[in-house]
């Protein structure tokens, strides 16, 4: 849960580092013309019209982002956009907490929160509300997103539009070129097999000066992003973990790549599987699986290595099917006493010209439109490398996210270091990882 957790602010803290959000966007796309609608284009760059009274939207989260984080990322956008309202963020703290903020009768607008914890923020304590009334009052094209990000949304919203995503990710593969160019083995490529890579991690683990390792991924994004559209929980609550779904992925995620003894041995010395800092600094690590932003979050890290990206591996069996997105989404509260004021916000938010102040800063937008594609990370420190790698494979169904989200999946990840190990069993760390999730959820249930 730790990991998931330093994983989850690390992906905060990159999007703020990124976003200074400057210039305008636009173009032609490929998604159904803009979210806003097109009689909206020609406000673009233009501050919004002076509301008629004083207007204060309160905007909260407990994502790990702290004030610079926020204002750096959305803040100062919006304030610019609209001049005339008192944008006030309250993060998530001692004493601050929803249900005490609640207790205070504090005034909150707007949640966000990665997609996968946004029902666990909302429906925990009754806030969700159906954007759909006022998406198409304010005229938001729902058309221009990538479909998969409303789908997503409405399958653990019961259908309903609870949010709308703002910013994106995805898995990729990135791989240190010093380590591939030491042992003469070939780079990685866009649209490769998990066989292969398997293959190509095979040439990499190996024992020379020190100990070496091919491949490794992060358990909690690749696991909670699968490729496979696999939830933690069914529909009734209860974990999934043992099905051949599972048993797949798992396999070819972390058995497989761990398979040589050179591998389990690193793991038994590190506690854990190999995960960023084995890639980086230590150097020992030649391929890592991790989210789109990774870069943005330790930049200073990454600057210590000659590396590249490529496309998330895929299964024979889904050619070209890549993991799931995993937006940050933002919706309207149920007590909000301006909805029609945070549309707008929103509305702003997942505009083509800030979504193209996001793909030049490096965040991965969430419209369908192929200039601000082309324009990704291109205002970035890392403007030359294969970034058409996160846009290469068909994202894969978002399964839906349950509000008990947060009790079960560490209960999976926390197993994989000792299931490549060998010291337990994967049936036996499945089925012990379901009969604990079925009771997380059950006390959860209980409080």
């Amino acid at each position: 849960m730790a990991q998931k957790k330093l994983a989850l602010i690390s992906m905060v803290a990159a999007i703020a580092v990124v976003a200074g959000c400057g210039g305008t966007g636009g173009g032609s796309g490929t998604g159904g013309g803009t979210a806003e609608g097109n009689a909206d284009k020609e406000a673009a760059g233009q501050p919004a019209p002076k509301p008629a009274q004083p207007i204060e939207l309160v905007i909260h989260s407990n994502s790990g982002d702290n004030e610079d984080m926020f204002n750096g990322q959305y803040g100062n956008a919006l304030r610019k956009k609209f001049p005339d309202y008192t944008i006030k963020y309250i993060p998530h703290s001692q004493g601050k907490t929803l249900n005490e903020l609640l207790a205070q009768k504090q005034q909150i607008d707007i949640m966000y929160q990665s997609i996968a914890y946004y029902p666990q923020l909302s429906e925990t304590v009754g806030l969700q509300y159906d954007m759909s009334e006022l998406v198409k009052k304010h005229g938001v094209n729902l058309g221009a997103f990538q479909q998969t990000l409303i789908d997503g949304i409405r399958s653990s919203g019961g259908g309903k539009l609870h949010a709308l995503p703002v910013t994106n990710t995805v898995q990729v593969l990135y791989y240190n070129k010093g380590l591939f160019d030491k042992f003469g083995v070939s780079y990685p490529k866009d649209g490769m097999f998990w066989d292969e890579t398997l293959e190509l991690a095979k040439k990499l683990t190996r024992k020379e000066d020190k100990q070496y390792v091919g491949f490794a991924a992060s358990a909690p994004h690749l696991l909670g992003n699968n490729q496979l559209s696999q939830p933690y929980l069914d529909a009734a609550d209860k974990a999934t973990f043992q099905t051949d779904v599972w048993k797949k992925m798992i396999s070819a995620y972390f058995l497989d790549p761990g398979a040589d003894q050179g591998y389990k041995d690193r793991v038994t010395a590190l506690k854990a599987v190999p995960y960023r800092l084995e890639l980086t600094n230590s150097q020992e690590l030649a391929m890592f699986a991790f989210h789109s932003q990774f870069p943005f979050a330790v930049p200073k890290d990454m600057e210590k290595i000659d590396w590249d990206l490529v496309s998330l591996p895929t299964f024979r069996d889904k050619p070209g099917v890549g993991s799931q997105m995993a937006p940050f989404v933002f919706g309207i509260t149920s007590i909000s006493p301006n909805k029609d004021a945070a549309m707008e916000v929103i509305k702003y938010l997942v505009s083509a010209e800030q979504q193209m102040n996001f793909s030049k800063q490096g965040i991965m937008p969430v419209i369908e439109d192929e200039n601000i594609k082309k324009a990704y990370a291109s205002e970035s420190a890392f403007k030359d490398k294969n970034w058409k790698a996160i846009f290469h494979n068909k994202p894969a169904p978002i399964a839906a996210k349950s509000k008990y989200q947060l009790s079960v999946e560490g209960l999976l990840t926390k197993r994989i270091p000792d299931i490549v190990k060998g010291t337990v069993d994967l049936n036996t760390a499945l089925r012990e990882a379901a009969e604990e999730a079925d009771k997380a959820v059950a006390e959860a249930k209980r409080n």
